[in-house]
């Protein structure tokens, strides 16, 4: 038997970052994403990654947009990682799958035989939530993060990075850990999580000394998936 299908509207999240918390309307995402998607357009996103510049620009065209908005940076960047788990859940669950089409009118994912949900739910739980759940401006994500989610799906985070970096040599003076953050810092529209991570180590000051290169070769393997 088909599912039944109810209407749904999204709602606004709460985004963190320093001073005043700030509530995200539709309008704002609009924007937000829309500006998002200019900056790539005019090459202020270099190898996957948005420039500070192009943060920037965007922070700017929220606060003439929205002049009585606490938006800033960390916002900012706390929004479009919200964003993007969302979407990514969506595409990497739809892509590629005969039976559905996505509907730029509902905003939504829709079959035309009811019996497609059931089979597909039955395989994935999870997406249940998708039948009654839009997502607004999916295309626009897509061109932003689709490619990324195709040929990134084993790319490593800045977690993992961190991590493999850390064990694979405890029997060498170096800087370790240390040498990675302060690579990192220069990679911050990136890599955002690995620079609010502490993960401290006993055995800290006993790491192989990564040359920049090194590093900077290590933390780009995983930027796809975090940009």
């Amino acid at each position: 038997m088909g599912r039944k299908r109810s209407s749904s509207s999204s709602t606004s999240t709460v985004s963190g970052g320093k001073g005043e918390s700030l509530v995200w309307s539709e309008a704002m995402d609009t924007i937000l994403i829309n500006a998002f998607v200019h900056q790539q357009d005019i090459g202020n996103r270099v190898n996957g990654t948005f420039t500070t510049h192009a943060y920037e620009n965007i922070v700017n065209e929220l606060k003439v947009a929205f002049p009585d908005k606490p938006v800033d940076k960390a916002k900012v960047m706390n929004r479009m990682k919200y964003i993007k788990k969302g979407f990514g859940s969506c595409y990497d669950l739809f892509r590629n799958l005969s039976g559905f089409s996505w509907s730029p009118v509902t905003n939504m994912w829709s079959a035309d035989d009811p019996g497609v949900w059931d089979k597909l739910i039955e395989s994935h739980p999870e997406a249940a939530n998708w039948m009654n759940k839009p997502i607004m401006h999916y295309k626009s994500l897509e061109k932003l993060y689709g490619q990324d989610r195709a040929n990134g799906e084993n790319a490593e985070t800045p977690s993992e990075i961190r991590q493999r970096l850390a064990q694979q040599s405890n029997d060498t003076e170096g800087e370790g850990i240390s040498a990675i953050d302060r690579m990192v810092a220069h990679n911050e529209a990136t890599l955002e999580d690995l620079n609010n991570e502490n993960t401290g180590s006993p055995d800290g000051n006993k790491r192989h000394k990564f040359t920049r290169e090194e590093v900077q070769a290590e933390i780009m393997k995983g930027i796809q998936g975090v940009a």
